[in-house]
């Protein structure tokens, strides 16, 4: 039970880690914003959807979508189209580029970020093939038992470790980011804008890909 939790948090812990989705990017961006806390209430909330498509892989759920191809296809496009829009953001943002300082906060506001974050991880389905993808693969090395105890410990720790890597990149961030130099701050930026826009580009190819046979 124990292990189950603790490998769970490993696993969660490495999977938020590429700055490659539009989550990963919202938070970082709030985190140049020196909304520290916002992007943390959106890391809890997007952990808790991708604890959920962890228990539900497990319990076979992806057998009542694999023939949602357009589903999936849906969900890559969407995901380009606000990668696009993150992208520039970063690309252009000036206020991504000031010196911050630490932002005020409330009830709603945490409220509001953790739905968002909840939200923008719910209507990807494709966490639940990627999610099944490595269960599928831990059924074959069979680490622990697979029980419906363990199975939720280690959906929770999928959660706690994806809440722990975006918490230390905040903290990081908080410490660090006035001490960047502008000019080298703005070439990262710039350039992590760009890979975000070329990957949506890639995203929307896969779309289109998946969903042209049926179409035609």
């Amino acid at each position: 039970m124990l292990f189950a939790g603790i490998l769970g948090a490993v696993f969660g812990f490495i999977s938020a880690v590429p700055v490659a989705g539009p989550i990963s990017a919202l938070i970082f961006s709030y985190g140049m914003r020196g909304k520290y806390s916002k992007g943390r209430w959106i890391a809890v909330g997007a952990g808790f959807a991708e604890a959920c498509y962890t228990g539900l892989a497990f319990w076979g759920f992806t057998h009542f979508l694999h023939d949602l191809t357009v589903v999936f296809a849906a969900a890559k496009f969407i995901a380009g189209v606000l990668l696009i829009i993150l992208g520039v953001y970063f690309f252009r943002s000036k206020k991504m580029r000031a010196l911050q300082v630490r932002s005020s906060k409330s009830n709603s506001d945490r409220r509001n970020s953790v739905l968002v974050g909840a939200g923008m991880s719910f209507v990807n389905p494709t966490l639940i093939a990627t999610w099944t993808a490595t269960i599928t693969t831990m059924y074959g090395l069979q680490p622990f038992k697979f029980t419906t105890v363990n199975n939720t410990f280690f959906s929770l720790g999928v959660w706690a470790g994806i809440v722990a890597w975006f918490t230390l990149m905040l903290k990081w961030m908080e410490k660090h980011r006035n001490a960047i130099e502008p000019k080298v701050l703005d070439r990262a930026l710039k350039v992590i804008g760009v890979f975000l826009i070329l990957l949506a580009i890639w995203l929307m190819f896969k779309s289109y890909e998946a969903i042209d046979p049926v179409l035609n």
